[in-house]
């Protein structure tokens, strides 16, 4: 410890003060003197500065201590690299700005490469080489490839599906042996082997050898999996049974005894006969159980037809239906029950299956000198076990990410603390724990905090980072809002891990520039609905398919996305070393997220159709791919010439040179009958009339046995005359997947040699197996692409604008064959030859178990996984989701609670709209598509979107327009600083907002204008079965609305007046069907005109044979809503649907406008008529101003000051 007595060292204690940086609690950490120093660190809240600072202060207080006596550990290589970029640039930093004071830190800049930074994989491989002798593994070891793993445990599903023994008895020690003899030898082993297939079992084996050893365990363990926890957990759900009891002959059958034993019914004869039968039971363990089950088997097991007054009877008593608490009852039955014979055999089969898969891979690698990364850390602990005195090398350890630490990880942690010898420094944060999937255990990093928190004397310390860096202020109050409500009861339930909100570094000048130039709404909800066909009955049919509700919610997005792109909109860029860091907008600053692979497709098809830029980063049917396909065949035809399959498959591909019509000649020319009256072979007619071609095939495949497929797949990327073939806006994907293909065929060579066979087979396997591969990370400075990842890959990154999808998923359910640590291996339900019924479906006992434990676990990562998601957003955060419609009124339903759009609409997040989108979007034209040639698609090269000249917006809404035309400087306000708009804010009545008017809007979409039936939609009171009806039709954002009898009073008022009018009979007659004309309410649209989108959502418009009528409804007076504003917005409707029905060919109808002000009926019937000179006018005007919209000169108009709502902010104000 460094004593601040010591006049020698004043210099250097200022020296350090002065080059540190950042916040007092960054100051804090980066200064800890604490032997355990444990840092909670919020998502964008400048840990890795934190951690750089910490190394640099460390080497700067102490002339002693050198860069190789501080461990750095960090969860990726990636991480690893970065961190140690950023340790010598702070480095350098202080030495440039303290030379005199800090002459040392120069040793620690040059020797920097010295340094133990590493991911804790890389750091144990160290400890290995270090070790020498002390380990039993071959100094020379290597890490496992990817090949190698894939074609081991493919090698041992053939050995299991033949029962191989001779090969098994060559991997594996005599012991093991003879286990696997005695294994195959057990009678069901061949039906347990036919049932599930050796492929599966082999991959339940892996996926224990992974899962199992990341806990410590090993092959033994598993082979001698006890069933003694599982029978604990069972013994101690016994009281269900006596609690079973008690609820029937305490509370149920005192209430229906009279009524089931006088008319109970067909159906209740059973049950009635069950409770005579236990009336006068003891009540005791064995009648607990007997009777449990017979009411469950067959008292209550069919509920149809059953006495209705019996069944409302029991729920009132229950609190749910009794199907309900039957259907609750008989798992927590199953779960007290302990397993059958036939169970526990099962249970028998798949622990000793995979042991042996396991221990064979273990002997495998350990004869060919190989190292999992389970093997890296089970080394590296064992290696430090023995040598104790290791861990003294360093003086400092600073781990990263330490909520993502596992149990055998933490073993490696504790054998090099010591706290006489050095200090630990943890940094992490519970909520981004999303690696569960890895093995990694949360309640190793609870235990730390806990420990720093409640040490004694306090000398261990708990510092929180809470201040963002990342995310603007407005978004951070939103994700707040959400996460304070999903975590009200605490992080996992757990009331000791209180959330603990984002804040702002509000105090730095520099973060108040950051929080200019908003993307107004901050957070946008975009939704689109799983509409149902109309039935010639006029019922509602089948649900749409969910892919084509999400192609069109992605179509949505990608339009939004082109549209902010085009507008230029500035985006704050902290690499810019100007003190201006705003740049315009690029394709790369968006990023759609995504929790699962499976929704890529969606997301292709719709950006394709829009023609966005965009690149997957990941996908799990990589191998799939057309491009991927053709290039796996063209290998597996230079390693077999003479396969006229493979020929002709390479003929057809691009990679050939040859057109579709020319090929299509070769492959019909091989129909016909040579000389010798042989079918002519594809080579002989490619050598004839192809030569030049055919040559060059050859030569590649004497390129391809010489120097190795990686090298002629580069070759390939040389001459990129294939992407011809290809889209435009694919081109970038396409070359970049080919190349990806390069680097895992220079995989297989480094691992296995340059065997141009083994790769083809390599590559044809994967392609059959789909194995997950990760697609090349392009998203470089050099590529300019939105880019489309899964959240598990976005962990660690950040964008300007995010956009979640797949945001209506819930939990997966545990199905299939799983890995418990407690229970061992184990299947979900029993296998037909196993089960009591081989046509029902029979759960396992162990199964039930291992679900309950997992449900918790689950539900508490997936919260957090949607954090992590939310918070990697800087400026704009999308939510995008589809939703379920209801099959009897066509409602939407609302969303699963464990999903994150119910978390989110579950937060009642206010002042945040819904965008609905609906099937009758129109198609975007293909003229807004974004361009890319040919010869600009090389390595080095962006992809440039079209450039239209004078700058102007590519999608201009009503509202935009209406505020423009109103007052360009409202405009700018509105959205461009992202001000809320409301009127309603100067009303100063009871009733009033927003809220107030989305309510008022949805009675009037669905109320058929009768006053006899306005109580239906708006009920008075809330104890009437009108108001619960109501209420659960409702969305959910307007429910609290609703719920005021003050709103419903007024709405009540508002429409009852306007009942009256002769335009409310005229609507009342055409939604009750006896008009004559259509009506339309709540219509969406999107029009194409020229290069220009519009797009808005009109109230309400009806047609006959001469006119449309086309109005908007005001639940605020025009003193307070203007309606100078409004009608520009009505004559923005207007125009779109003259565009609409010019596009469509439809006779043109005179179209009248009005604003229906409802608080006051004396303006109903001031009404606009549509010329067409006017028409014409509008027209210019509305591209007029998507033009002025980009400009940087936004005039005011100064008549409207006193009604506007930015009054007193505004620079123009002239009030």
């Amino acid at each position: 410890m460094i004593s601040q007595k010591n006049d020698s060292l004043n210099d250097p204690i200022a020296a350090l003060q002065k080059n540190l940086k950042g916040l007092p609690e960054q100051i804090e950490a980066v200064t800890s003197l604490s032997p355990l120093t444990v840092v909670s660190a919020g998502a964008g809240t400048g840990k890795t500065q934190t951690l750089s600072q910490r190394f640099a202060w460390l080497l700067a207080k102490d002339k002693d201590c050198r860069v190789d006596q501080i461990l750095v550990l960090t969860f990726t290589e990636k991480a690893a690299r970065e961190m140690q970029d950023r340790i010598k640039k702070t480095l350098v930093e202080w030495h440039s700005n303290s030379e005199k004071e800090l002459p040392h830190l120069l040793k620690g800049i040059q020797r920097i490469d010295d340094a133990y930074i590493s991911t804790i994989h890389s750091f144990a491989m160290k400890v290995i080489r270090e070790s020498g002798l002390v380990l039993d593994i071959d100094p020379t070891a290597s890490i496992v490839s990817k090949p190698q793993e894939v074609l081991w445990w493919k090698s041992f599903s053939e050995m299991l599906g033949t029962m191989s023994l001779k090969k098994i008895k060559m991997i594996v020690s005599d012991e093991w042996a003879e286990r696997t003899e005695e294994l195959f030898s057990e009678d069901y082993f061949k039906d347990f082997l036919n049932y599930y297939g050796p492929e599966k079992l082999s991959e339940a084996a892996k996926s224990a050898s992974e899962k199992l050893g990341s806990f410590g365990k090993t092959p033994e363990d598993l082979w001698n999996q006890s069933t003694e926890e599982l029978y604990s957990d069972i013994k101690d759900k016994e009281y269900i049974f006596a609690e079973i009891w008690d609820t029937w002959f305490k509370d149920i059958f005192p209430v229906i005894r009279n009524e089931l034993r006088e008319q109970h019914g067909k159906r209740f004869e059973r049950l009635r006969e069950i409770e005579l039968e236990y009336f006068e039971a003891e009540p005791n363990e064995k009648n607990y159980k007997a009777f449990a089950r017979l009411l469950m088997e067959e008292g209550i097991s069919n509920l149809q037809w059953c006495s209705k007054k019996i069944l409302e009877s029991i729920k009132n008593i229950l609190g749910v239906s009794l199907k309900e608490w039957r259907d609750t009852m008989k798992k927590e039955l199953r779960m007290a029950s302990v397993p059958s014979e036939n169970e526990e055999m099962l249970l028998w089969l798949l622990c000793r299956t995979c042991a042996l898969g396991w221990q064979c891979w273990e002997s495998m690698r350990k004869r060919e000198g190989i190292l999992t990364n389970n093997d890296l850390i089970r080394y590296a602990g064992e290696a430090l076990e023995r040598n104790p005195a290791y861990g003294e090398k360093f003086k400092h350890i600073l781990v990263d990410e330490f909520q993502d630490t596992d149990g055998v990880q933490n073993e490696i942690l504790k054998g090099l603390w010591n706290e006489k010898y050095n200090t630990l420094f943890i940094v992490g944060d519970i909520k981004q724990s999303i690696y569960r999937f890895r093995h990694a255990n949360l309640e190793i990093f609870r235990k730390y905090i806990d420990s720093s928190r409640h040490s004694e004397d306090g000398r261990y310390k708990y510092i929180t980072l809470d201040k963002s860096f990342r995310t603007r202020d407005d978004l951070v109050e939103k994700l707040n809002y959400v996460f304070s409500s999903v975590w009200a009861q605490g992080i996992e339930k757990n009331a000791s891990f209180k959330y603990e909100p984002l804040g702002s570094p509000s105090s730095e000048d520099l973060w108040k520039k950051r929080n200019d130039h908003p993307m107004p709404p901050v957070f946008e909800i975009m939704l689109s609905l799983q509409e149902r066909e109309q039935e010639e009955d006029g019922k509602l049919g089948k649900e749409e398919k969910i892919f084509d509700s999400r192609v069109r919610l992605y179509r949505e997005l990608a339009s939004r996305i082109s549209e902010i792109h085009g507008s230029g909109v500035p985006i704050w860029d902290k690499s810019i070393d100007a003190e201006d860091k705003f740049r315009p907008v690029k394709w790369k600053d968006f990023a759609l997220l995504v929790p699962k692979r499976s929704l890529y497709s969606s997301i292709e098809e719709a950006f394709d159709s829009v023609g966005i830029p965009y690149v997957l980063c990941t996908r799990r049917d990589y191998f799939k791919r057309g491009e991927i396909a053709d290039l796996v065949n063209l290998v597996s035809l230079l390693a077999q010439p003479s396969n006229p399959s493979f020929l002709a498959g390479w003929i057809a591909s691009p990679f050939s040179g040859i057109d579709p019509e020319s090929a299509a000649e070769i492959l019909d020319k091989t129909q016909i009958l040579g000389e010798s009256g042989v079918p002519v072979s594809m080579a002989e007619v490619l050598r004839n009339e192809y030569p030049e071609t055919f040559d060059f095939l050859e030569l590649m495949r004497k390129k391809a046995e010489l120097t190795g497929v990686s090298c002629i797949i580069r070759e390939l990327l040389n001459s990129p005359g294939f992407l011809a073939s290809y889209e435009e806006w694919q081109r970038l994907r396409v070359r970049a997947n080919i190349s990806y293909m390069a680097a895992i065929a220079s995989e297989y060579e480094a691992s296995e040699g340059r065997s141009l066979q083994g790769c083809a087979d390599y590559m044809r396997f994967s392609v059959k197996e789909s194995e997950q591969q990760e697609e090349p990370d392009i998203t470089d400075e050099d590529h300019d692409a939105v880019n489309v990842l899964t959240i598990h890959s976005a962990k660690g990154l950040e964008y300007p604008v995010v956009a979640l999808g797949g945001v209506e998923g819930t939990l997966p359910n545990v199905s299939g064959i799983e890995t418990s640590v407690r229970y061992g291996v184990l299947a979900m339900k029993m296998p037909d030859f196993l089960a009591k019924d081989p046509l029902k479906d029979e759960l396992t006992v162990s199964g039930l178990w291992h679900s309950e434990r997992e449900k918790e676990a689950i539900q508490a990562e997936n919260e957090r996984f949607w954090y992590v998601a939310s918070t990697r957003a800087r400026d704009k955060l999308f939510i995008c989701g589809i939703s379920k419609t209801d099959k009897n009124d066509g409602e939407q339903i609302p969303p699963a609670e464990d999903s994150f759009l119910g978390m989110i609409m579950h937060s009642d997040l206010p002042n945040t709209e819904i965008q609905i989108c609906r099937s009758s979007v129109q198609e975007v034209s293909p003229e807004i598509k974004a361009k890319v040639p040919l010869e600009l698609m090389r390595a080095e090269t962006m992809i440039f979107p079209k450039i239209i000249s004078p700058a102007k917006l590519a999608r201009l809404s009503a509202s935009a327009y209406a505020m423009l035309s109103w007052c360009p400087a409202a405009y700018r306000i509105a959205y461009r600083q992202g001000r809320d708009m409301q009127w309603n804010s100067k009303m100063g009545e009871g009733t009033g907002g927003s809220e107030f008017g989305s309510l008022a809007h949805w009675v009037l979409s669905k109320w058929n204008f009768d006053l006899e039936t306005l109580t239906s939609w708006v009920p008075q009171e809330k104890d009437t079965d009108k108001y619960e009806v109501t209420l659960k039709k409702l969305p959910w954002n307007l429910r609290s609305e609703f719920k005021s009898a003050q709103s419903r009073n007024e709405i009540m008022r508002m429409l009852e007046d306007y009942s009256k009018t002769e335009e409310a009979h005229v609507l009342s007659d055409l939604a009750n069907g006896t008009g004559k004309g259509e009506l339309f309410r709540e219509t969406p649209f999107r029009v194409q005109d020229m290069d220009l989108l519009l797009v808005g959502s009109t109230d309400i418009y009806w047609e006959d044979s001469d006119y449309i009528y086309l109005r908007d409804w005001k639940t605020t007076t025009e003193e307070t809503a203007p309606k100078e504003y409004y009608d520009e917005q009505l004559k923005f409707y207007a125009y779109s649907l003259y565009i609409y029905r010019k596009e469509k060919r439809l006779p043109q109808k005179t179209i009248e406008i009005g604003i229906n002000y409802l608080r006051d009926p004396s303006n109903i019937n001031k009404r606009v008529t549509i010329s067409d000179s006017l028409i014409e006018s509008i027209g210019d005007n509305i591209h007029r101003s998507a033009i002025s919209a980009l400009s940087d000169t936004f005039t005011d108009s100064a008549e409207n000051c006193l009604k506007c709502p930015w009054a007193n902010i505004c620079s123009k104000k002239h009030v």
